[in-house]
Order: structure tokens, then C-alpha cells, then sequence
């Protein structure tokens, strides 16, 4: 079951519980404008050819976005409770050179969302603390192209990996929250938090090398067909499903600054910023297999035993948010 549909049901077992009490119910709408960048550095040399990238290299990617938030809360008291979802979507988060090794060309599309499930306690008229739950994915649709130098003068490789990876972070968090009026209808606010995550990636694509004629051999008076025909199967093209799953876990520091408008007693304005820095260890690979799927390769199955990733991950996302919300 997704951690979101777990916040959904907490939210309405607690709701369930509180029917006869008096409870301020909430619902916001709000636009996210987000800077989402990754990081990916492998320091060991000794590690698998599983890794995402070589040893010795790191690689940086980054997009901007904007998304809608929705929101619904309600409170009880001093308690307070609330579920966020997000979604949007950009393209190119990694580099389009040299990613994911020197020589490849790359693009991407992606598609985000983060779901929230938050439980606060006021403490007094300023402070109040806040815990909960978060998940972060993202979808990469993504294709890999490269030339390869075969050693043969008549022809060379055409590389091309063509997939999706699913990137999946999943934690639990702790805040502090100061608040305190400024004027009658505007406050403050800062926040602060630490979170505990763990971060998988799945990633399913084909891995595809195509025998190309070279121009000598064209200039020869011979074809791509010519050439071709010398291989296995008449194509010249030999493809492989590769899976490949790694998990890991590591923790996140979030810090945020937010003004708050009182346009009625059931109707605010929120301004906020907000930044999250995540940083996770090398994990575990859970699977990586290769499938041959053309008539050259068909027999070329198996699995890399004992695959291990020296490469870390760390993320980090700024978000500036404009949130309507009206209690009823």
C-alpha cells in the first residue's frame, strides 16, 4: 500500500473519532514554484558496473517546476491535523552530455508529486512542535544515446538506452514551529525539522546496440543492409531488458519562513519558503538482471551477483508557495 493512502486513512479514522466534538475543518489551494536538484557521486572504485554512474565521477541534475497543492485539515484544540499533495512536471533533470557516463547524450521527462500527512500540538500562543509522514516521487521517462568505436573499419555502435526509473523517498519527520503576529491580520512564522528517509530507485529499460555502417564502407559501394546481413539474425541489432533496484536510507534538514494574511475570520493568504536538503548513503542493489530479447543474444540471461552502488545520493528542493485557505 502507498504511504499516501496510509495518511488518507489515518485522516479519516481520526475524523471518525472526532464527529461528536467541535472540529474547524480546512481546505486549501496553493501554487508551488519548486527548485528540485540531485546529486549522484561514487567514491569507490571497487564497486559493480551496476552503479548509476563510474567511479571517481559525480553528476549533478536539476529542474524547476511549478505545481498545485492541495490541502485539507482540521482542528481539535490544540491539535491539528492535515494532508498535502502536490503534483507536476519538467523536463531534463539531468544533463543532456556526458550523463549517465562521458559520451552518452541524454533527455528526460519527469513527472513529481509529494503527499504529506502532518500532526501538530500548540504548546502556547507561539510555539507548537509537528510530526509526520512524507513521500517524494518521481518518474523519469528517459532515453541514453552514444557511437562506439566497434575495432572493425566497416562499421560502429549505435548505443541507445530507452526506460523509466521510479525514484521513491519515504520518511518520517519532527518540527518545531514559532509563530507571532506582526500587525492585527499579519503573522509569522519559522519553522524548523529533521527527517528520517529512505530512498529507493527503480529503474526498467532496453539496453540496444545496432551495428552501423561506417561511411568507408558506404563510399565502397555497399549498404546498411550489406552489412547488416553478416550478423545473426539480419539486423545487426542485439537488445537486452535490464531491471535494476537499489535502496538505500539516509536524513533530511528542512527549514521554512512564512507570512500569514488574515483576510476574514475563515479566509487566509500564505507566503512561504521552505528548503529541504537530503542527504542518503550508498545503498544496497536488490536487483539488476539482464534479458537478451533479439535473435543474436536470446541465450545472453542472468543476473549480477553480489552487485554493490558506491554511489550517494543527495537531494535538495526550495519551494515558494502562495496557499489560499478557507475554514468552514
Amino acid at each position: 500500500m502507498k504511504i499516501k493512502n496510509l495518511y488518507l486513512a489515518s485522516l479519516a479514522l481520526i475524523s471518525f473519532g472526532m464527529v461528536a466534538e467541535e472540529v474547524k475543518w480546512g481546505v486549501s489551494l496553493g501554487y508551488e514554484k519548486i527548485d528540485y536538484g540531485v546529486t549522484l557521486e561514487n567514491t569507490d572504485p571497487g564497486t559493480s558496473s551496476s552503479d548509476i554512474v563510474l567511479a571517481n565521477t559525480i553528476q549533478e541534475g536539476s529542474m524547476s517546476y511549478g505545481a498545485l497543492a492541495l490541502g485539507v485539515d482540521m482542528k481539535y484544540g490544540n491539535h491539528s491535523f492535515s494532508v498535502k499533495s502536490a503534483n507536476g512536471d519538467s523536463d531534463d533533470l539531468m544533463p543532456t552530455t556526458g550523463f549517465p557516463n562521458a559520451g552518452w547524450s541524454h533527455t528526460d521527462t519527469n513527472d513529481r508529486s509529494e503527499t504529506s500527512f502532518n500532526y501538530s500540538y500548540k504548546l502556547s500562543n507561539n510555539w507548537s512542535v509537528a510530526l509526520g509522514l512524507y513521500e517524494g516521487e518521481n518518474e523519469m521517462e528517459f532515453t541514453n544515446n552514444r557511437t562506439i568505436d566497434s575495432g572493425n573499419s566497416a562499421f560502429f555502435w549505435t548505443d541507445q538506452e530507452l526506460g523509466i526509473q521510479d525514484s521513491t523517498s519515504e520518511g518520517a519527520y519532527l518540527a518545531a514551529v514559532y509563530q507571532n503576529q506582526i500587525s492585527n491580520k499579519l503573522f509569522w512564522y519559522g519553522k524548523i525539522a529533521y527527517q528520517e528517509s529512505t530512498f529507493d530507485i527503480s529503474q526498467k529499460y532496453v539496453y540496444g546496440e545496432q551495428a552501423t555502417a561506417s561511411q568507408a564502407w558506404l563510399d565502397s559501394g555497399q549498404t546498411q543492409a550489406d552489412l547488416v546481413s553478416n550478423f545473426v539474425g539480419g539486423t545487426g541489432l542485439y537488445e537486452w531488458d535490464i531491471v535494476y533496484e537499489v535502496e538505500t536510507d539516509g536524513s533530511a534538514a528542512v527549514l521554512g519562513l512564512g507570512l500569514v494574511y488574515v483576510l476574514s475570520p475563515t479566509d487566509t493568504i500564505t507566503l512561504g519558503y521552505e528548503r529541504k536538503n537530503y542527504s542518503y548513503s550508498a545503498g544496497e542493489v536488490t536487483t539488476y538482471t539482464y534479458a537478451g530479447k533479439s535473435e543474436g543474444n536470446l541465450d545472453n540471461v542472468g543476473t549480477v551477483d553480489g552487485a554493490t552502488t558506491g554511489t550517494t545520493f543527495d537531494e535538495s528542493a526550495d519551494y515558494i508557495t502562495l496557499t489560499y485557505r478557507h475554514q468552514f
